[in-house]
């Protein structure tokens, strides 16, 4: 009688750890499965950003000749009102738009003379990196991001999505005296403030009809 209670009790307890470790396992499985959902997705949140949030917030970006006033008028406060970045740096990246007529294509520029202001600003064609693209528009914070890794990856990607779906299509009907408006970002630094050599990184380029 001792016996079979033994056996019964040694079924019952190994039945308990088969159904435990089976539960611990499906737990495990279900929180994998979780992380898979919740990864970063860098190539979607790219193209949300540049072909959704961009032009719907064309309106907070500044022109660039009441941007080149504002930093001839006072440095300090255009820096402080039009400027944004991650961090506290010397850097800033500025939202600007504006329209001019090209003067000048080459295999890394395509150089317009800025209509209002006469400023000749070259538009990036070839060479599209670092992080201007992703801070200049003040929509994109740090914050929003869980890690590091996943902002590094959002600006990369973003860059990308320029090359395919911003300077491709440009850069095959664009000629010179093309009548071009432009929405982008541009980087200056508040210690070397060079205004005679704007470099924009381009987030939306359209060919106007003349």
């Amino acid at each position: 009688m001792l016996q079979k209670v033994i056996q019964y009790f040694v079924a019952i307890l190994v039945i308990g750890l088969v159904l435990y470790n089976s539960i611990y396992f499906k737990k495990i499985s279900e929180m994998q499965v979780a992380k898979v959902e919740a990864a970063f997705d860098a190539t979607a949140y790219s193209k949300t950003y540049l072909l959704e949030k961009i032009p719907n917030s064309k309106n907070k970006s500044v022109f660039l000749s009441d941007l080149i006033l504002a930093l001839d008028t006072d440095s300090n406060k255009a820096f402080k009102n039009f400027g944004h970045s991650q961090n506290q740096g010397d850097t800033k990246c500025f939202f600007v738009k504006g329209e001019g007529v090209v003067v000048g294509i080459d295999e890394e520029f395509v150089t317009l003379k800025e209509t209002s202001s006469g400023t000749e600003v070259k538009v990036a064609i070839q060479y599209i990196f670092g992080n201007t693209a992703r801070d200049c528009s003040g929509i994109i914070s740090i914050d929003d991001f869980s890690n590091t890794m996943d902002l590094n990856n959002a600006s990369e990607a973003i860059n990308k999505c320029i090359k395919t779906d911003i300077v491709t299509p440009f850069i095959s009907k664009v000629k010179k005296g093309s009548i071009v408006s432009f929405v982008g970002g541009i980087e200056l630094s508040q210690s070397d403030l060079k205004k005679n050599n704007f470099e924009i990184v381009p987030l939306g380029l359209e060919i106007k009809s003349k």
